[in-house]
């Protein structure tokens, strides 16, 4: 059997093309204009004895669908600019860790560089003299002392008390040796780019929401009087991992009775009572991309009336939402008519009063790389653009929370429904969890 090449970390079950990666490159390196592009990827200082599992940052892979560790992309607006660092390779930690791509000409084929350089300065033979090879900060510290010194990256916000990344370290270093050059954000130009998918990314999504359908089914299929909550999120996590996905996209939601109604309850450690409804929120990730799918059933199989008369208007702003979706709209417009259907309808909590108070989240969010992928509720949707449809509503006095959500592609005259293969009406609820 032939061995499978794991030089490039190979967490993601799949990846797209290099020149998908290099295209995103080159209409990044075009947005800004001049300048010198510098992204790090996420960090992973594990050596001997270490375990654990790597995940590189969404805004690197989205740039380069490189898995490798503490690397650096460099972009320049000259010929052979398009560059990545890597750590020289370390033969005792890839005992550990596995063998992992270097610098050089083989990892620049394989990954769609230019050229592959060592994030280590070096030293190199010539005229048979011993020469001084510069590393990533020494060759970006020449390129910032030139007429064109503007430096483009990325800078998180961070609080008062956080540690400075990695980005903020390399600058102030840099800005000791050379303070003229001039520093400027990325965040606004990436985060455009994100928004809107292209028809790679919306494949990769495809496969991230089956595996959600897929661990949605089991959980249905799992859910009765008695079962702790833990057990419904294994039952999840092992169809998501059968399905081909390589985990979570964020961390899986099982709140059942009063714990419903905490939006992002995640402890999961409760058991599922009869007469009960369990919100069950997850996502599994497929090639880094993230599905994200909830349902609420009913704990016995069975809504009772009350139950069934708050799902089903649930179910109404859900499906208006739905109808309204397309290019021009925003999440905001979308939640103004969900909130429209709880408050003009006639049911009432038990204090009597109209039951738009109890939807106390946005509609929405965009969905991509992250489960909250750029984008926000004052976007204007594009075609191409994709994003959760989530009303619910939640009533802490009886116990009761109830959110159904779907994934949505934004097309050119409406939108599709992504999640559509698994059902929202209560009977088809009540059936899915009879047929377990």
């Amino acid at each position: 059997m032939e061995q499978r090449d794991m030089r490039g970390g190979n967490y993601a079950a799949a990846v797209q093309t290099p020149d998908v990666y290099k295209g995103r490159r080159r209409r990044l390196a075009e947005s800004v204009g001049e300048g010198t592009i510098v992204v790090w990827g996420n960090g992973d200082d594990r050596g001997a004895g270490d375990v654990g599992t790597f995940r590189q940052d969404s805004i690197f892979f989205y740039l380069t669908g490189v898995e490798l560790p503490n690397a650096v992309t460099v972009i320049r607006q000259t010929d052979k600019g398009d560059l990545l660092f890597l750590p020289p390779r370390d033969e005792d930690v890839e005992r550990w860790t596995g063998p992992k791509w270097g610098p050089g000409a083989g990892a620049a084929s394989a990954l769609g560089f230019d050229d592959v350089l060592s994030i280590a300065p070096g030293q190199t033979v010539l005229d048979a003299r011993i020469r001084p090879v510069p590393g990533f900060e020494g060759r970006l510290q020449a390129w910032l002392s030139g007429s064109n010194g503007i430096l483009w990256t990325i800078f998180p916000s961070l609080s008062s008390s956080t540690d400075l990344p990695v980005t903020h370290r390399a600058i102030s270093r840099l800005r000791d040796r050379t303070p003229t050059f001039s520093v400027r954000d990325l965040s606004d130009e990436i985060a455009t780019l994100r928004m809107v998918k292209d028809n790679g990314e919306v494949g990769l999504m495809r496969r991230a929401i089956e595996a959600t359908v897929v661990g949605h089914r089991a959980a249905a299929k799992a859910i009765r009087p008695g079962i702790g909550e833990g057990v419904v999120d294994g039952v999840i996590y092992s169809a998501f991992r059968a399905s081909g996905a390589e985990g979570l996209a964020f961390p899986t939601i099982v709140g059942s009775g009063f714990n419903a109604t905490t939006l992002h309850y995640d402890q999961n450690v409760d058991v599922c009572s009869d007469g009960e409804l369990v919100v069950v929120d997850i996502g599994a990730r497929f090639g880094y991309y993230c599905g994200d799918i909830t349902r609420t059933y009913p704990v016995n199989g069975r809504f009772t009336d009350r139950q069934r008369d708050l799902y089903d208007l649930v179910l109404e702003a859900h499906d208006r939402v739905a109808e309204a979706i397309k290019p021009g709209i925003t999440i905001f417009d979308l939640r103004k008519i969900a909130y429209g259907v709880f408050q003009d309808s006639p049911l009432r909590d038990d204090k009597s009063e109209r039951l738009g108070q109890y939807f106390i989240h946005g509609l929405g969010h965009f969905l991509g790389l992250d489960a909250h992928d750029p984008g926000g509720d004052a976007v204007i949707l594009e075609p191409g653009m994709v994003i959760t449809n989530e009303p619910g509503l939640y009533l802490p006095a009886e116990a009761t929370g109830i959110r159904i959500e779907n994934d949505h592609l934004v097309t050119a005259y409406g939108n599709e429904n992504l999640s559509s293969a698994l059902p929202t009406k209560a009977d088809e609820v009540e059936a899915m969890m009879a047929a377990g």
